[in-house]
């Protein structure tokens, strides 16, 4: 079902258009259901403060740090309040809406940690609203999450279904779901009174599936911890347990207050893991950081420096095959990843127009270790707005925002043949797995596949020969029908038959992952039942 999703839909766009969905149904049943909770002008009026306050907010925050938001990030928050906090009718719901939309965009620069944040924003909002409601500050009320009403439980569900498939995220949403059904399944045997009709009409689960979940940058970005961060959040959602705190205060774990502990586990998971995604990095192309370091030099010095600079365009990305560029750039300290894993780059501006994103991931094409990175993009008939900015050379500001992912090569016996099989720029991520694992000077277990179209899309020819050269068996294929997929006759001639069972890793755009993959699996049936043997990486946004 994914090959049907367009390469323009990235993940913030699609969250954007299922919000924007769900609350043109929410005015509907509104208006044609005259028990729903909220009438149409309620609801208007509701999502006119939260928007209003989230971006106003957002952007005088940005404008004291001197840092451009995200485009639409203030949009999407404020959309997320609208259906957590109550509709307004008087004086006392307009500030519940509007605390919670103020709160949620200043904990984007209050609530940090090396400017990234901690919380997702609109949860930070509504527990702001929940502690000063449960406190009785203002007349303040409680978050509702309306959206959890029956007549939006169809919407929601085929909403939620297609956002899920369009960010490929039904993993987490599948564990996320199973433990919070299991919770009120134990809570059912234990105690009894539970409700299953509750657990899908009455509590935002689906919601809270589909939209909040899986934002990117508060919750963890590794498998393993993404599913603990879903049971976490799952679990927490429907355990009925209250835990004092004080003669006064005892913590409820509602929803708010279960996706802010999820939050606080991917915090603590990336402080743990030294990653990173743990603060948001400073990037600076490499020739900027070797003139900013030579700051000793005469005013005539630097003019000439900058002139020259101008005249050859460093300070943007380099072509190095058709329509393939790469960025060089410098980072203040010393970055730890895995081979193979990505990277999520932002490059934000004051004067970008909603509909284009700040952000774009890449793979990591360098051995980790090291205060300079590389990474190698392709282009289309249209490129994102990002990398056409990347490519003319108008960023001002780039920043590492997150890193992670697991396609990285798993830990195997020494023996353990392994094959890289990658189409065009897929070849990136075997970049940085064949750099570090050159360490150890002897890389005869490797056997690298690279198809690209033509002889001008070759690209990264130094490293492959590197590794040649330290025993790796290299092919470089030129054939336009294989760079969307090896067929079976082609595998079998270049890789031939391993001794041992092979570990295959697979990358390239999604119809070549996916024609590759099924390759690997007529050619080697025994990778049908051990299917933890094929790992693949599907490069998104051609």
């Amino acid at each position: 079902m994914t090959r049907w999703i367009p390469s323009w839909l990235t993940a913030h766009r699609a969250v954007l258009l299922a919000l924007v969905a769900l609350a043109v149904a929410a005015f509907v049943v509104s208006a044609t259901d005259d028990e729903f909770a909220f009438t149409p002008d309620q609801l208007a009026l509701s999502l006119l403060v939260a928007v209003a306050v989230s971006g106003t907010v957002t952007y005088l925050c940005a404008a004291v740090v001197r840092v451009p938001p995200g485009a639409d990030s203030w949009l999407i928050t404020g959309l997320i309040l609208f259906f957590i906090l109550p509709g307004v009718s008087d004086r006392e719901t307009a500030l519940t809406v509007a605390v919670g939309a103020a709160a949620a965009a200043l904990s984007k620069y209050v609530v940090a940690w090396r400017r990234r944040l901690i919380v997702n924003p609109a949860v930070a909002g509504a527990v702001v609203v929940y502690a000063l409601a449960y406190a009785e500050v203002g007349g303040i009320g409680y978050p509702i999450w309306w959206v959890a009403a029956e007549p939006l439980l169809v919407p929601m569900v085929v909403i939620g279904v297609l956002l899920v498939t369009a960010v490929r995220e039904w993993r987490l949403v599948v564990v996320f779901l199973l433990a919070s059904l299991a919770t009120v399944g134990m809570l059912e045997l234990t105690e009894g009174g539970q409700s299953l009709q509750f657990w899908y009409i009455s509590s935002p689960t689906f919601f809270v599936a589909a939209i909040m979940l899986p934002e990117p940058l508060s919750s963890p970005t590794t498998r393993v911890h993404r599913l603990v961060y879903a049971v976490i959040v799952g679990v927490l959602m429907y355990w009925q347990v209250s835990i004092p705190v004080s003669d006064a205060f005892t913590i409820e774990f509602v929803p708010e207050v279960a996706l802010f502990v999820g939050s606080l586990y991917a915090f603590v998971v990336r402080l743990a893991t030294r990653s990173p995604s743990a603060g948001r990095v400073p990037l600076t192309f490499a020739d900027r950081a070797q003139n900013s370091a030579d700051r000793a030099q005469n005013f005539a010095d630097r003019a000439q420096n900058f002139a020259d600079r101008a005249q050859d365009r460093a300070d943007r990305a380099q072509r190095i095959a058709d329509d393939t560029y790469e960025l060089v750039l410098g980072a203040p300290t010393r970055l730890s990843f895995a081979p193979g894993q990505w990277a999520l780059l932002s490059a934000p501006e004051w004067s970008r127009p909603l509909w284009h994103r700040s952000r774009r991931v890449f793979s990591y094409a360098d051995a980790p270790g090291t205060d300079e990175v590389r990474f190698a993009f392709t282009t289309g008939r249209a490129p994102s707005h990002v990398k056409q900015a990347l490519i003319d050379g108008g960023v001002r500001r780039l920043y590492l925002d997150s890193s992670g992912g697991d396609f990285v090569l798993r830990r195997s016996s020494p023996e353990t043949p392994i094959i890289l099989l990658a189409s065009g720029i897929g070849i990136t991520p075997f970049c940085s797995m064949l750099a570090a694992a050159s360490s150890n000077g002897d890389l005869r277990r490797f056997t690298v596949i690279h198809v690209v179209r033509n002889a001008d899309r070759r690209v990264y020819g130094d490293v492959l020969d590197a590794a040649r050269r330290s025993g790796a068996s290299v092919h470089v294929v030129e054939s336009a029908a294989g760079a969307d997929g090896i067929d079976d006759d082609l595998l079998r001639d270049l890789v031939g038959g391993p001794i041992r069972p092979p570990q295959y890793y697979v990358s390239g755009n999604p119809g070549f992952v996916r024609s590759t993959a099924g390759t690997v699996r007529r050619v080697d049936p025994s990778t049908r039942l051990q299917f933890w043997r094929v790992h693949t990486d599907e490069f998104l946004g051609y």
